[in-house]
């Protein structure tokens, strides 16, 4: 019993460790309209484009130290009108 409370423990321990709370992660979000397949390249394109403007503007030795990931969160629509019903 005492050896699954400790394995349990360590299994916690490690899931925790990986979460770095100093850390931000960065999403470009693409806006309304873009249901076509390519405009989901097109949002990952622009989120590898914001991350190299981070790098650039504030240095590689920031972002390594503050930015934890930067990826896209791509939201297809399927027209103003449909948009609008959702709402």
């Amino acid at each position: 019993m005492n050896n699954v409370i400790l394995l349990l423990l360590l299994f916690v321990s490690l899931a925790f460790s990986a979460i770095d709370e100093c850390k931000s992660d960065v999403y470009f979000g693409n806006g309304i309209l873009t249901k076509e397949r390519s405009a989901e390249g097109s949002a990952e394109d622009n989120a590898r484009l914001l991350e190299d403007a981070i790098i650039e503007k504030f240095g590689l030795d920031y972002y390594k130290k503050h930015i934890g990931k930067v990826d896209y969160a791509y939201n297809r629509t399927d027209g103003a009108v449909i948009y609008v019903i959702k709402a």
